[in-house]
């Protein structure tokens, strides 16, 4: 028996919160299951090593004058796998038709718009489940199947003879070593880069932490250089704007315990199940639900934007008012609490 499941989303968080259901698929069936997924997460040599996943197809699920070429592509591939089963845990109906005419016997997916006519009927969901997050319609769907899932498994599991420079090149530094994951795509999401190097000092100056790796993907600011320039420990804080997303996750999975913004190397801690400390942002709260995770929310977080007024996410602030409510001490006694 094969057994694939599609997830079309560009960003890292998405897919890393979508792993307790892939897993728990594999899990029902006793089989190891085939992940599609979205080129440009770029972390299908970590995603092929876990022990519930045999392999990995990629694709950009592209919209456009290039929707046809990818659309073919994917058919080869999943035509050339002989799959028996299809999860598509998503809306999207590209992988849908691809999977219908691939004649794959049956085909589960989320079934809301036209995605309905290529689906099994059995398990589709409302166009009101649009109104909840991506966590919620996974667990929907899968209740609907029958399958049971749970969040306090370890979703991510890594070679320790990978090679990183830039732990190699520190390795002779003291621990503990701190994660800092500072930025998103999302700006309304990120805590103030001062209220970071207050942090960070407040950390080494107790000795919870002796170096701290900044992780800062995004390019809105120059996020490393705006702690470093608050900090009182400039030469404790090292730079990993240069990390590619997999190396991101193995860095993560060497430091002591990770604190940052709710973003995808947040969700990567918590796979990894790595002490995680999460400072939500103006969203939903409720969306990961990984056990190691900690979640720091604002005095001001309001539940009634965990549902969407037509989807999720459309209620949400769109600007960083909130997050900036987060005091430094907060943060800091949170994490002490909780080491």
């Amino acid at each position: 028996m094969k057994i694939c499941v599609f997830y079309t989303s560009p960003k890292l968080g998405d897919i890393i919160l979508q792993l307790p259901f892939i897993k728990a698929i594999s899990d029902h069936y006793k089989t190891k299951v085939i992940v599609c997924v979205n080129k440009y997460i770029n972390i299908k040599d970590i995603l092929v090593k876990q022990e519930y996943i045999s392999s990995v197809i990629e694709n950009p699920f592209r919209k456009g004058k290039f929707y046809l070429k990818d659309f073919l592509n994917l058919y080869t591939e999943i035509k050339k796998e002989k799959i028996n089963f299809a999860y598509i845990l998503d809306k999207t109906k590209a992988p849908a038709i691809v999977c219908k005419l691939a004649k794959i016997d049956k085909i589960f997916g989320f079934g809301i718009g036209s995605q309905k006519y290529f689906v099994d009927q059995s398990c589709r969901l409302s166009k009101e489940d649009l109104r909840y997050n991506y966590t919620l319609q996974s667990i929907k769907f899968l209740k609907k199947l029958d399958i049971p899932f749970k969040f306090e498994d370890k979703y991510l599991v890594l070679d320790n003879n990978h090679e990183l420079d830039i732990i190699n090149k520190n390795q002779d530094l003291e621990k503990p070593w701190v994660c800092f994951a500072v930025d998103s795509t999302e700006v309304n999401r990120i805590w103030p880069q001062k209220s970071f190097a207050e942090l960070g000092d407040l950390l080494i100056k107790k000795k919870l932490a002796k170096y701290i790796f900044v992780i800062n993907y995004e390019d809105h600011k120059k996020y490393f250089n705006e702690i470093v320039k608050n900090s009182s420990y400039k030469n404790h804080f090292i730079n990993c704007k240069s990390l590619n997303r997999s190396q991101i996750i193995y860095l993560i999975n060497a430091c002591n315990y990770f604190v940052g913004i709710d973003s995808g190397p947040s969700c990567v801690s918590g796979a990894l199940d790595k002490k995680t400390f999460c400072i939500i942002g103006p969203t939903d709260a409720t969306l990961p639900r990984f056990k190691s995770m900690i979640k720091i929310i604002s005095d001001i977080y309001d539940k009634r934007r965990e549902v969407g007024l037509k989807r999720c996410g459309d209620n949400f602030v769109q600007n960083d008012s909130e997050v900036k409510t987060i005091s430094v001490s907060k943060v800091f006694d949170t994490i002490v609490k909780n080491l």
